[in-house]
């Protein structure tokens, strides 16, 4: 007798539905480098240096 018993996948779903035409997709990695990339240069941007300020 077996005891084996089948469960449905909670993390793969058969009814996913495919991207519609016209929305753009991006790979993960793609966006976190853009998103990195990005708040660096508004970090470059937004931070004066100040020497009065500096070190404390």
């Amino acid at each position: 007798m077996s005891n084996e018993t089948v469960k449905e996948s909670s993390v793969v779903n058969r009814d996913v539905q495919q991207v519609a035409d016209g929305q753009s997709t991006y790979p993960t990695w793609g966006i976190l480098l853009f998103l990195v990339g990005f708040f660096l240069v508004l970090k470059f941007f937004i931070y004066i240096k100040d020497p009065k300020r500096d070190g404390k």
